[in-house]
Protein backbone atom coordinates (compact mmCIF):
# COMPACT_ATOMS: atom_id res chain seq x y z
CA UNK A 1 0.00 0.00 0.00
CA UNK A 2 2.85 2.33 1.42
CA UNK A 3 4.26 1.77 -2.41
CA UNK A 4 1.34 2.52 -4.19
CA UNK A 5 1.04 6.08 -2.11
CA UNK A 6 4.53 6.54 -3.22
CA UNK A 7 4.05 6.01 -6.60
CA UNK A 8 0.96 8.64 -6.46
CA UNK A 9 3.02 11.24 -5.13
CA UNK A 10 5.72 10.74 -7.98
CA UNK A 11 3.91 10.50 -10.35
CA UNK A 12 1.55 13.80 -9.47
CA UNK A 13 4.62 16.32 -8.99
CA UNK A 14 6.91 14.65 -11.79
CA UNK A 15 6.74 12.52 -14.78
CA UNK A 16 8.76 9.38 -14.61
CA UNK A 17 11.03 10.15 -17.48
CA UNK A 18 12.01 13.18 -14.88
CA UNK A 19 12.49 11.23 -12.17
CA UNK A 20 14.70 8.88 -14.06
CA UNK A 21 16.88 11.83 -15.08
CA UNK A 22 17.55 13.05 -11.70
CA UNK A 23 18.02 9.93 -10.55
CA UNK A 24 20.95 9.19 -12.88
CA UNK A 25 22.86 12.69 -12.07
CA UNK A 26 22.85 10.71 -8.62
CA UNK A 27 26.21 10.06 -7.25
CA UNK A 28 26.70 6.50 -6.47
CA UNK A 29 26.13 6.01 -3.10
CA UNK A 30 22.77 8.30 -3.27
CA UNK A 31 22.09 6.06 -5.90
CA UNK A 32 22.18 2.63 -4.00
CA UNK A 33 20.20 4.12 -1.18
CA UNK A 34 17.44 5.22 -3.42
CA UNK A 35 16.62 1.49 -4.45
CA UNK A 36 14.91 0.77 -1.00
CA UNK A 37 12.37 3.81 -1.51
CA UNK A 38 10.01 1.87 -3.30
CA UNK A 39 9.80 -1.06 -5.43
CA UNK A 40 9.45 1.16 -8.83
CA UNK A 41 12.89 2.92 -7.91
CA UNK A 42 14.26 -0.40 -7.00
CA UNK A 43 13.73 -1.93 -10.13
CA UNK A 44 14.60 0.73 -12.48
CA UNK A 45 18.38 1.37 -10.93
CA UNK A 46 19.00 -1.93 -11.10
CA UNK A 47 17.84 -2.39 -14.24
CA UNK A 48 20.92 -2.53 -17.12
CA UNK A 49 20.08 0.10 -19.11
CA UNK A 50 19.90 2.58 -15.97
CA UNK A 51 23.23 1.09 -14.96
CA UNK A 52 25.02 1.89 -17.98
CA UNK A 53 22.83 5.65 -18.55
CA UNK A 54 24.42 6.53 -14.98
CA UNK A 55 27.93 5.64 -15.88
CA UNK A 56 27.54 7.74 -19.02
CA UNK A 57 26.72 10.65 -16.89
CA UNK A 58 29.44 10.29 -14.79
CA UNK A 59 31.68 9.93 -17.37
CA UNK A 60 31.08 13.08 -19.15
CA UNK A 61 30.87 14.72 -15.75
CA UNK A 62 33.90 13.13 -14.31
CA UNK A 63 35.47 13.55 -11.12
CA UNK A 64 39.33 12.72 -11.78
CA UNK A 65 40.02 9.85 -9.09
CA UNK A 66 43.33 7.76 -8.48
CA UNK A 67 42.65 4.76 -7.46
CA UNK A 68 45.97 3.80 -4.87
CA UNK A 69 45.93 0.48 -3.25
CA UNK A 70 49.73 -0.66 -1.66
CA UNK A 71 50.20 -3.73 0.46
CA UNK A 72 52.06 -4.14 4.34
CA UNK A 73 52.43 -7.55 5.75
CA UNK A 74 50.49 -9.40 3.45
CA UNK A 75 47.56 -6.95 3.93
CA UNK A 76 46.28 -4.80 0.98
CA UNK A 77 44.88 -1.26 1.57
CA UNK A 78 42.56 0.97 -0.65
CA UNK A 79 42.25 4.43 -1.43
CA UNK A 80 40.39 6.86 -3.47
CA UNK A 81 42.39 10.00 -3.79
CA UNK A 82 41.58 13.59 -5.91
CA UNK A 83 44.22 14.10 -8.68
CA UNK A 84 44.28 17.86 -7.70
CA UNK A 85 47.33 19.91 -5.97
CA UNK A 86 46.58 18.46 -2.83
CA UNK A 87 46.42 14.65 -3.90
CA UNK A 88 43.99 14.65 -0.90
CA UNK A 89 41.98 11.33 0.22
CA UNK A 90 38.34 10.94 0.79
CA UNK A 91 37.38 7.66 1.03
CA UNK A 92 39.13 4.19 2.02
CA UNK A 93 38.13 0.43 1.70
CA UNK A 94 39.77 -2.94 2.28
CA UNK A 95 39.47 -5.84 0.11
CA UNK A 96 37.07 -7.91 1.47
CA UNK A 97 38.06 -11.64 0.27
CA UNK A 98 40.85 -13.61 0.77
CA UNK A 99 43.38 -14.25 -1.53
CA UNK A 100 44.83 -18.24 -0.90
CA UNK A 101 48.51 -17.61 -3.49
CA UNK A 102 50.87 -15.25 -2.54
CA UNK A 103 48.66 -13.28 0.39
CA UNK A 104 47.61 -10.21 -2.20
CA UNK A 105 46.04 -10.11 -4.98
CA UNK A 106 47.76 -8.89 -8.51
CA UNK A 107 45.14 -5.87 -9.59
CA UNK A 108 45.16 -7.01 -13.65
CA UNK A 109 43.18 -4.03 -14.52
CA UNK A 110 40.32 -0.89 -13.72
CA UNK A 111 37.64 0.27 -16.11
CA UNK A 112 34.19 2.10 -15.22
CA UNK A 113 34.40 1.23 -11.42
CA UNK A 114 35.47 -2.28 -11.69
CA UNK A 115 38.70 -3.58 -10.32
CA UNK A 116 39.91 -7.11 -11.96
CA UNK A 117 41.59 -9.07 -8.66
CA UNK A 118 43.83 -12.01 -9.92
CA UNK A 119 45.34 -14.96 -7.75
CA UNK A 120 47.33 -17.41 -9.64
CA UNK A 121 49.09 -19.76 -8.63
CA UNK A 122 49.80 -23.64 -9.64
CA UNK A 123 47.39 -24.61 -11.67
CA UNK A 124 45.02 -22.10 -9.93
CA UNK A 125 43.58 -18.79 -11.32
CA UNK A 126 41.75 -17.13 -9.36
CA UNK A 127 39.62 -13.97 -11.01
CA UNK A 128 37.13 -11.89 -9.44
CA UNK A 129 35.48 -8.10 -10.32
CA UNK A 130 35.22 -6.34 -7.32
CA UNK A 131 33.24 -2.66 -7.40
CA UNK A 132 34.48 -1.47 -4.31
CA UNK A 133 31.70 1.72 -4.46
CA UNK A 134 28.66 -0.51 -4.28
CA UNK A 135 30.11 -3.14 -2.50
CA UNK A 136 29.95 -6.22 -4.82
CA UNK A 137 32.32 -8.20 -6.54
CA UNK A 138 31.67 -10.76 -9.08
CA UNK A 139 34.03 -14.28 -9.24
CA UNK A 140 34.84 -15.48 -12.48
CA UNK A 141 34.31 -19.61 -12.89
CA UNK A 142 37.22 -21.61 -12.99
CA UNK A 143 39.45 -22.03 -16.10
CA UNK A 144 40.29 -25.17 -17.02
CA UNK A 145 44.02 -25.05 -17.85
CA UNK A 146 45.62 -27.79 -19.70
CA UNK A 147 49.24 -26.83 -18.29
CA UNK A 148 50.50 -25.98 -14.87
CA UNK A 149 50.68 -22.22 -14.89
CA UNK A 150 54.12 -20.93 -15.74
CA UNK A 151 55.69 -17.65 -14.91
CA UNK A 152 54.78 -16.37 -18.52
CA UNK A 153 51.05 -15.93 -17.49
CA UNK A 154 49.38 -12.35 -18.46
CA UNK A 155 46.00 -10.73 -18.11
CA UNK A 156 44.43 -7.94 -19.65
CA UNK A 157 40.93 -6.27 -18.76
CA UNK A 158 38.95 -4.03 -20.29
CA UNK A 159 35.45 -3.05 -21.59
CA UNK A 160 34.41 -3.85 -25.53
CA UNK A 161 31.84 -0.65 -26.51
CA UNK A 162 30.87 -2.52 -29.02
CA UNK A 163 28.98 -5.40 -27.23
CA UNK A 164 28.65 -3.72 -23.81
CA UNK A 165 30.33 -6.55 -22.62
CA UNK A 166 33.21 -6.63 -19.97
CA UNK A 167 36.38 -8.68 -20.90
CA UNK A 168 38.59 -10.52 -19.24
CA UNK A 169 41.95 -12.00 -21.11
CA UNK A 170 44.59 -14.96 -19.76
CA UNK A 171 47.09 -15.82 -21.61
CA UNK A 172 49.20 -18.76 -20.86
CA UNK A 173 52.39 -19.19 -22.75
CA UNK A 174 55.30 -22.39 -21.61
CA UNK A 175 58.73 -21.37 -22.44
CA UNK A 176 60.04 -24.60 -24.01
CA UNK A 177 57.01 -25.23 -26.79
CA UNK A 178 55.25 -21.70 -27.89
CA UNK A 179 52.72 -23.78 -29.88
CA UNK A 180 51.39 -24.63 -26.50
CA UNK A 181 50.30 -20.88 -25.57
CA UNK A 182 46.52 -20.95 -24.36
CA UNK A 183 44.28 -17.89 -24.52
CA UNK A 184 41.19 -17.51 -22.49
CA UNK A 185 38.74 -14.81 -22.74
CA UNK A 186 35.92 -14.37 -20.14
CA UNK A 187 32.72 -12.31 -21.34
CA UNK A 188 31.09 -11.08 -18.31
CA UNK A 189 27.43 -10.72 -20.46
CA UNK A 190 27.78 -14.40 -20.95
CA UNK A 191 29.31 -15.40 -17.90
CA UNK A 192 31.77 -17.68 -19.83
CA UNK A 193 35.32 -19.00 -20.84
CA UNK A 194 36.24 -19.17 -24.14
CA UNK A 195 39.35 -20.95 -25.52
CA UNK A 196 40.51 -18.93 -28.03
CA UNK A 197 41.83 -20.50 -31.57
CA UNK A 198 44.26 -17.92 -32.72
CA UNK A 199 47.71 -18.10 -31.41
CA UNK A 200 49.15 -14.81 -30.45
CA UNK A 201 52.24 -13.84 -32.27
CA UNK A 202 55.31 -15.42 -30.71
CA UNK A 203 56.80 -12.97 -27.95
CA UNK A 204 57.56 -13.13 -25.12
CA UNK A 205 55.95 -10.66 -22.28
CA UNK A 206 57.83 -11.80 -19.15
CA UNK A 207 55.09 -12.69 -16.21
CA UNK A 208 51.79 -11.27 -15.51
CA UNK A 209 52.07 -7.52 -15.86
CA UNK A 210 48.87 -5.37 -16.09
CA UNK A 211 47.95 -4.21 -19.82
CA UNK A 212 47.60 -0.75 -20.69
CA UNK A 213 43.75 -0.36 -21.95
CA UNK A 214 43.41 2.20 -24.36
CA UNK A 215 40.69 3.02 -26.92
CA UNK A 216 38.96 -0.89 -26.29
CA UNK A 217 42.69 -2.70 -27.03
CA UNK A 218 45.06 -4.20 -24.33
CA UNK A 219 48.68 -3.36 -24.90
CA UNK A 220 51.60 -5.35 -23.10
CA UNK A 221 55.15 -4.78 -23.76
CA UNK A 222 57.19 -7.76 -25.10
CA UNK A 223 59.79 -8.62 -27.93
CA UNK A 224 59.30 -11.43 -30.79
CA UNK A 225 61.36 -14.66 -30.78
CA UNK A 226 63.13 -13.81 -33.98
CA UNK A 227 66.94 -14.70 -34.97
CA UNK A 228 67.59 -11.22 -33.15
CA UNK A 229 66.08 -9.58 -30.19
CA UNK A 230 62.97 -7.10 -31.86
CA UNK A 231 61.49 -5.25 -28.88
CA UNK A 232 57.53 -5.05 -29.92
CA UNK A 233 54.36 -4.29 -28.40
CA UNK A 234 51.10 -7.10 -28.39
CA UNK A 235 47.96 -6.08 -28.31
CA UNK A 236 44.85 -7.55 -28.25
CA UNK A 237 41.50 -5.92 -29.69
CA UNK A 238 38.46 -6.87 -27.62
CA UNK A 239 36.16 -6.34 -29.93
CA UNK A 240 37.77 -8.13 -32.98
CA UNK A 241 38.87 -10.43 -30.01
CA UNK A 242 42.25 -10.81 -32.52
CA UNK A 243 46.06 -9.90 -31.48
CA UNK A 244 48.54 -8.16 -33.80
CA UNK A 245 51.51 -6.73 -32.97
CA UNK A 246 52.37 -2.67 -32.48
CA UNK A 247 55.82 -1.06 -33.29
CA UNK A 248 58.00 1.02 -30.99
CA UNK A 249 59.67 3.86 -32.10
CA UNK A 250 62.63 2.88 -34.30
CA UNK A 251 65.97 3.73 -31.09
CA UNK A 252 63.72 0.99 -28.62
CA UNK A 253 63.35 -1.76 -31.24
CA UNK A 254 66.84 -3.06 -29.85
CA UNK A 255 67.59 -4.50 -26.58
CA UNK A 256 66.12 -1.91 -23.61
CA UNK A 257 66.54 -3.20 -19.86
CA UNK A 258 63.26 -2.60 -18.99
CA UNK A 259 60.35 -1.08 -20.76
CA UNK A 260 56.92 -0.88 -19.61
CA UNK A 261 53.38 0.62 -21.25
CA UNK A 262 50.95 3.67 -19.83
CA UNK A 263 47.84 4.95 -20.96
CA UNK A 264 48.68 8.77 -21.89
CA UNK A 265 45.04 10.43 -22.76
CA UNK A 266 43.87 8.48 -25.78
CA UNK A 267 47.13 6.73 -27.03
CA UNK A 268 49.89 4.69 -25.25
CA UNK A 269 53.40 5.85 -23.78
CA UNK A 270 56.45 3.82 -23.14
CA UNK A 271 58.62 3.77 -20.31
CA UNK A 272 62.12 3.13 -20.31
CA UNK A 273 64.88 2.77 -17.57
CA UNK A 274 68.20 1.93 -18.62
CA UNK A 275 70.02 1.42 -22.03
CA UNK A 276 71.96 -1.45 -23.92
CA UNK A 277 75.54 0.46 -23.12
CA UNK A 278 74.53 1.65 -19.36
CA UNK A 279 72.16 0.30 -16.90
CA UNK A 280 72.79 3.38 -14.47
CA UNK A 281 69.29 4.66 -13.77
CA UNK A 282 67.65 6.70 -16.45
CA UNK A 283 64.25 7.42 -17.75
CA UNK A 284 62.77 8.37 -20.77
CA UNK A 285 58.80 8.93 -21.51
CA UNK A 286 57.58 8.07 -25.56
CA UNK A 287 54.34 8.83 -26.08
CA UNK A 288 52.20 8.02 -29.34
CA UNK A 289 50.81 11.17 -30.46
CA UNK A 290 48.35 9.69 -33.27
CA UNK A 291 47.55 6.80 -32.14
CA UNK A 292 48.49 3.52 -34.71
CA UNK A 293 50.76 5.87 -36.35
CA UNK A 294 54.61 4.45 -35.97
CA UNK A 295 55.91 8.22 -36.98
CA UNK A 296 53.91 10.02 -34.18
CA UNK A 297 56.32 8.59 -31.41
CA UNK A 298 57.26 11.49 -29.38
CA UNK A 299 60.08 11.84 -27.02
CA UNK A 300 58.71 13.94 -23.68
CA UNK A 301 60.23 13.07 -20.70
CA UNK A 302 64.33 12.44 -21.20
CA UNK A 303 65.88 12.73 -17.19
CA UNK A 304 69.85 12.28 -17.96
CA UNK A 305 72.37 14.58 -17.22
CA UNK A 306 74.79 15.97 -19.81
CA UNK A 307 76.60 12.82 -18.05
CA UNK A 308 74.45 10.61 -19.00
CA UNK A 309 73.54 10.12 -15.03
CA UNK A 310 69.51 10.21 -13.50
CA UNK A 311 69.07 13.71 -12.56
CA UNK A 312 67.49 13.35 -9.52
CA UNK A 313 68.59 11.86 -6.01
CA UNK A 314 66.37 8.70 -5.93
CA UNK A 315 66.58 5.25 -7.34
CA UNK A 316 63.81 4.93 -9.82
CA UNK A 317 60.88 2.06 -8.87
CA UNK A 318 58.06 2.32 -11.14
CA UNK A 319 56.02 4.72 -13.74
CA UNK A 320 52.01 4.17 -13.11
CA UNK A 321 51.04 7.09 -15.38
CA UNK A 322 50.47 11.15 -15.93
CA UNK A 323 48.53 12.64 -14.13
CA UNK A 324 45.26 15.40 -15.56
CA UNK A 325 47.88 18.26 -14.51
CA UNK A 326 50.51 16.55 -16.75
CA UNK A 327 52.55 15.50 -14.07
CA UNK A 328 54.05 11.93 -14.49
CA UNK A 329 53.07 9.54 -11.67
CA UNK A 330 55.80 7.21 -9.76
CA UNK A 331 57.01 5.32 -7.22
CA UNK A 332 61.45 5.95 -6.10
CA UNK A 333 63.38 4.64 -3.86
CA UNK A 334 64.75 7.53 -1.60
CA UNK A 335 68.29 8.15 0.53
CA UNK A 336 66.67 5.86 3.20
CA UNK A 337 65.86 3.24 0.79
CA UNK A 338 62.01 3.31 1.42
CA UNK A 339 59.85 3.83 -1.32
CA UNK A 340 57.80 7.04 -2.25
CA UNK A 341 55.16 7.91 -4.35
CA UNK A 342 56.06 11.24 -6.42
CA UNK A 343 55.26 13.22 -9.37
CA UNK A 344 58.03 14.90 -11.84
CA UNK A 345 57.35 17.83 -14.10
CA UNK A 346 57.41 16.77 -17.73
CA UNK A 347 60.10 19.96 -18.23
CA UNK A 348 62.81 18.22 -15.96
CA UNK A 349 64.95 17.53 -18.95
CA UNK A 350 65.09 21.08 -20.02
CA UNK A 351 67.84 23.06 -17.86
CA UNK A 352 65.98 25.82 -16.92
CA UNK A 353 63.27 23.45 -15.52
CA UNK A 354 65.21 21.16 -13.89
CA UNK A 355 63.80 20.50 -10.45
CA UNK A 356 63.65 17.81 -7.56
CA UNK A 357 61.09 14.96 -7.17
CA UNK A 358 57.64 16.14 -5.32
CA UNK A 359 56.87 13.93 -3.04
CA UNK A 360 52.93 12.59 -2.41
CA UNK A 361 53.38 9.93 0.00
CA UNK A 362 56.62 9.92 1.83
CA UNK A 363 58.78 7.27 3.50
CA UNK A 364 57.19 5.98 7.32
CA UNK A 365 54.00 4.75 5.22
CA UNK A 366 55.59 1.42 4.35
CA UNK A 367 54.44 1.59 0.89
CA UNK A 368 54.47 -1.64 -0.79
CA UNK A 369 53.82 -3.43 -4.00
CA UNK A 370 51.79 -0.31 -5.07
CA UNK A 371 49.76 0.56 -7.65
CA UNK A 372 47.66 3.84 -8.73
CA UNK A 373 45.78 3.91 -11.80
CA UNK A 374 42.54 6.15 -12.92
CA UNK A 375 39.27 4.96 -11.14
CA UNK A 376 35.47 6.10 -11.75
CA UNK A 377 32.97 5.28 -8.96
CA UNK A 378 30.30 3.47 -10.78
CA UNK A 379 26.84 1.11 -10.71
CA UNK A 380 28.44 -1.50 -12.51
CA UNK A 381 27.69 -5.07 -10.99
CA UNK A 382 24.42 -3.35 -9.59
CA UNK A 383 22.32 -6.34 -11.04
CA UNK A 384 24.55 -9.30 -10.83
CA UNK A 385 26.90 -10.57 -8.61
CA UNK A 386 27.44 -11.09 -4.94
CA UNK A 387 27.53 -8.57 -2.06
CA UNK A 388 30.94 -8.18 -0.29
CA UNK A 389 31.48 -9.20 3.69
CA UNK A 390 29.48 -7.69 6.18
CA UNK A 391 32.36 -5.50 8.30
CA UNK A 392 34.32 -4.99 5.40
CA UNK A 393 33.00 -0.97 5.13
CA UNK A 394 34.49 1.89 3.38
CA UNK A 395 35.49 4.83 5.25
CA UNK A 396 34.89 8.42 4.42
Amino acid sequence: MSDYLGKRKMSNYLPPEIITLILRRLPVKSAVKCTAVCKTWHALIKHPSFISNHLHQAVSLRDDILLLRFTRDKKEFYQLRRDNDAFEEYKQFHVPFECGGFGVFRIAGTCNGLICLADIWSNSCNLILWNPSIHKHFTLPKIDFTYILPDETFLGFGFDSASGDYKVLVVVAQDYDEDLTEVWLFSLNRNSWTRLGEVCPKHSCGGVREAAFVRGVLHWPGFLHRRFFSNMILAFDLSTEKFHVMNYPKTLVQFVPQMSLIKYEESIAVVTSGSAEDFDEQLELWVMKEYGVDSSWTMVLHCIDENGKFVFDASLHHVFGVRKNGEVLLTVYGKDNEKELATLNLNCHQQEHKQQLKCLIGKGNGLYDVFVGSYLESLVLLDKGEKDIEGQSESE
